[in-house]
């Protein structure tokens, strides 16, 4: 995906193949991060930006020690920074606050958000901080705080959980929330209206399928099931599948071998078992690939990845996932089989990829309808780089949480 200047992304295949050569080699990859290859061969990440109408330079660090997910992490917490008017490469300093500009919301906004950063909040949820209060801003950024209702509130996320995207204005709801409360405390609001529009918004629908989010949860639903399949190995093989590649269940469950792309690493699904009627292309990581490639071993002699043990030119019961996620202990108000989705929509936002990306991965419509003809390989590159980092960021959360 072209940046809006035109720039392609950089991903990690690309700078793994980069070769020195006898002058320094600079590679973009937008939004004025780039990569200097050294003739010595270092890597070098750096950024580089304006601060009172100078260019400046900032060293983030050596490839791959610092890696590509991790320095456009903290190109967001620069463009923060700045937005609060922070020179990232200054000493640190606690600026005085002029009253007079405090009592507007994107100041307070800016100020949480440099609070935040300054507690020592997580740089992936320092990323999802900014990109959900960056909504408040745009909608409210110039209203005195002391202004805002709660109607305005709800003109806000009301729209956002129309589009089905109800988790996510709840999650901004509380932004305005914790901002208000902030406010409060600093003396320059009253109360906090936030409060009060839960009421008159849709309710939260996590119990319908509920999915583990946090690391170490994931990590022990991993580990519970790579145990499981010393007891069901085509089981536990779909479950981890399901893990690294979050498909509906209907969509896993009709995997055909002839749908998978050994040489590309791509599992196509046709449009007829897609809910949006469309032809989907997941990328597969190595991870996906080793599984797959165990459950070849049991030749069940079937079209069918995952057949009906009754039945092999069926596909296997809608039931199987779910009953073997209970069996692991997983009731249905924790995780559910299409609960992965949601611990992958969850955390990869929470590790800072692209929405889009993400999004096209999750097989939903996109909301511009303009873009709505789709092209099943749209972001496939990036996708391609985003699956392997989630399949290798799950496996480290089943060896080092507990």
């Amino acid at each position: 995906m072209l940046d809006k200047r035109g720039v392609l992304p950089l991903t990690d295949a690309q700078i793994r193949s980069l070769k020195p050569g006898t002058k320094r080699i600079r590679r973009s990859d937008g939004a004025g991060l780039y990569l200097d290859v050294m003739p010595s061969g270092r890597k070098v990440f750096r950024l580089a930006y304006r601060y009172e109408d100078k260019q400046r330079t900032l060293l983030f660090g050596d490839y791959p020690k610092t890696r590509l997910a991790d320095a456009r992490i903290m190109v967001a917490q620069v463009k923060s920074s700045l937005r609060n008017g922070i020179d990232p490469q200054a000493p640190e300093s606690e600026p005085e606050v002029q009253s007079a500009k405090i009592t507007l919301w994107k100041t307070v906004a800016h100020d949480y958000l440099k609070l935040r950063q300054q507690n020592g909040a997580a740089p992936r949820t320092m990323v999802k901080l900014d990109r959900q209060i960056g909504v408040t801003i745009n909608a409210v950024g110039n209203q005195s705080i002391e202004n805002i209702t709660a109607q305005n509130i709800l003109d806000v996320v009301n729209p956002i959980a129309e589009k089905g995207q109800v988790e996510n204005a709840h999650e901004i709801r509380s932004r305005f929330s914790q901002i208000f409360r902030y406010a409060v405390a600093r003396g320059v609001a009253t109360h906090d209206p936030a409060a009060v529009t839960i009421d008159a918004m849709v309710k939260r629908r996590r119990g319908e399928f509920s999915g583990v989010t946090d690391p170490k949860s994931v990590g022990a639903l991993m580990r519970a099931i790579q145990g499981y399949q010393n007891q069901n190995p085509v089981v536990g093989a779909a479950l981890l599948l399901s893990a690294y590649l979050f498909p509906r269940n209907s969509e896993l469950r009709g995997m055909l071998w002839d749908e998978i792309d050994w040489e590309h690493k791509i599992w196509e699904i046709p449009a007829g078992r897609m809910k949006m009627k469309r032809n989907h292309l997941i990328p597969l990581p190595i991870q996906a690939i080793e599984v797959i490639k165990g459950i070849q071993e049991w030749n069940f002699g079937s079209p069918l990845v995952f057949p009906s043990p009754r039945d092999r030119n069926r596909m296997v019961s809608d039931m199987t996932f779910n009953s073997a996620l209970r069996r692991l202990g997983y009731t249905n108000d924790i995780h559910v089989h299409h609960g992965f989705r949601t611990t992958a929509s969850t955390n990869l936002n929470e590790m800072g990829w692209n929405a889009d990306w993400i999004e096209r991965q999750l097989a939903h419509v996109p909301a511009n309808k303009v873009r709505s003809s789709y092209n099943k390989a749209e972001y496939l590159d990036g996708r391609v780089e985003m699956m392997q980092a989630y399949a290798d960021w799950l496996d480290k959360q089943s060896t080092t949480a507990s």
